[in-house]
């Protein structure tokens, strides 16, 4: 396993992914429901294509940010900005701009 001191960026360490909002199946149901609603009456389909930014360390997979994306629309530009941050800062650069404890 590689170690922390010996890593160039923190995109060595951490990796970053689109991944959807944890939900109850009832609360899959529900906002599948209000979507197909939103739909039918002219709305936007958004409430079930809610997703988070969520950054894993690579060698587990366990979780250390997830950033709830505040607009569906920008979750593109949000994963951007971690993934870029991966590539440019070191692992404990990267761990406190993000405050991640």
């Amino acid at each position: 396993m590689t170690s922390v001191l010996d890593v160039d960026d923190a995109g060595e360490v951490y990796s970053a992914a689109l991944e959807p909002r944890p939900r109850t199946v009832a609360r899959r149901l529900l906002l599948g429901a209000l979507d197909l609603w939103c739909a039918q009456t002219g709305g936007r389909m958004e409430l079930s294509r809610a997703a988070d930014v969520v950054v894993r360390r690579r060698h587990d997979g366990v979780a250390e940010l997830r950033l709830p994306v505040p607009v569906v629309d920008d979750a593109a530009t949000w994963l951007a900005m971690v993934r870029e941050d991966l590539q440019v800062l070191d692992p404990s650069e990267f761990r406190e701009a993000w405050r991640i404890d």
